[in-house]
């Protein structure tokens, strides 16, 4: 872990090289009658000024060239799935970082599960998002713009909360439907158990909840202080397909609240492939998230969600940068050799 730290420290001065221009643009590909609206994030090698793509009223955008042609190169395609109520801008702070170092990112909006349509109901399906992942990959490989530019050895996911259980999935994590079920029912407050209160979970296909979604073409994971860590089920994380990293917050809410996801404890169920998990100190589950803007604490407030931006800017800053730092230390073997400054 000590080796691990190091090599994160090294490549929190390497992400300042950006050696690419990071361009954007939005894509729509489909999982049967599921669209998913996508912003794909890409290295250019075109010139211009960039512009901010993907900001909301509550959270800021980030810096691409939109729609510049993609440059040529064969890259490493990264796979980002939002958390409940998320989209696909949710993480644009990483997906830029890894652009800028020669990454295709995709993240799209997962229906039921994505802004202004996060329905418990719906989102409790949580293979569907899974298998979501799996779809944008089929979808790149055959797109006439993108096959071209991607290296099918260094495809990989990452994911916030609901979606980095997704990414946990799709290499081979499993949970059981009456482990979740009995255990919101002790817990029923519980953030993973919370925004499920009123569904029926006893109405769910056991079969497809607890199924296993592996995707073999997935070399590496990264879950950001993923959701569901009480029910994955030990077996199943000991022969995962792929190298996982698990980015915990220190805290679930901002502030010094003890309850966390305990996320972390996933390291010691490493088997066949290796599952590493750093702490962020200070952090929150929703330090992840976008920077916000100067407005969103206002607008958040009237839905009584003002935690969401509790964190001051430069500790989401912080934790931003680390969590950058340490996805390029890990994923450093899959990384393109530096192209310079382009």
């Amino acid at each position: 872990m000590k080796k691990f730290w190091i090599l994160c420290l090294l490549f929190s001065s390497v992400a300042t090289a950006a050696p690419w221009q990071v361009a954007s643009r939005l894509q729509t590909f489909y999982n049967g009658d599921r669209p998913l609206v996508s912003r794909i994030y890409y290295p250019t090698s075109a010139q211009g000024q960039p512009q901010q793509v993907g900001g909301r009223p509550v959270f800021a955008g980030t810096s691409a060239l939109p729609d510049a042609p993609p440059a040529t190169g064969h890259f490493p395609l990264l796979i980002i799935s939002h958390g409940s109520g998320g989209n696909n801008s949710s993480q644009a702070w990483l997906a830029s970082a890894l652009a800028q170092q020669g990454m295709i990112v995709i993240a799209a909006n997962h229906p039921g599960s994505t802004s202004g349509d996060s329905i418990p109901v719906k989102s409790i399906e949580l293979w569907q998002q899974t298998r979501d992942i799996s779809a944008l990959i089929d979808a790149m490989l055959k797109d006439n713009t993108w096959q071209p530019r991607i290296n099918p050895q260094a495809i990989g996911v990452a994911g916030h909360s609901k979606g980095g259980y997704s990414a946990i999935s799709v290499i081979g994590g499993q949970v059981a439907l009456k482990d979740f079920i009995a255990g919101c029912q002790r817990q029923p407050r519980s953030p993973n158990c919370l925004f499920y209160a009123g569904v029926n979970k006893e109405s769910l296909s056991a079969s497809a909840f607890d199924a296993n979604y592996t995707d073999a073409r997935i070399r590496f994971a990264i879950a950001l202080d993923p959701g569901m860590v009480p029910y994955l089920q030990p077996a199943s994380l000991r022969k995962i397909s792929a190298p996982l990293l698990i980015i915990a917050a220190q805290h679930f809410m901002p502030g010094n609240d003890p309850e966390t996801l305990g996320a972390e404890s996933l390291a010691t169920y490493s088997g066949q492939q290796p599952i590493k998990a750093i702490v962020l100190p200070g952090s929150n589950h929703f330090d992840f998230l976008q920077l916000c803007t100067p407005a969103a604490t206002e607008i958040l407030a009237e839905e009584g969600e003002a935690f969401i931006c509790g964190s001051a800017p430069a500790e989401r800053e912080r934790a931003h940068r680390q969590a950058i730092a340490a996805v390029l230390a890990f994923i450093q073997p899959w990384l393109p050799a530096p192209a310079g400054n382009q």
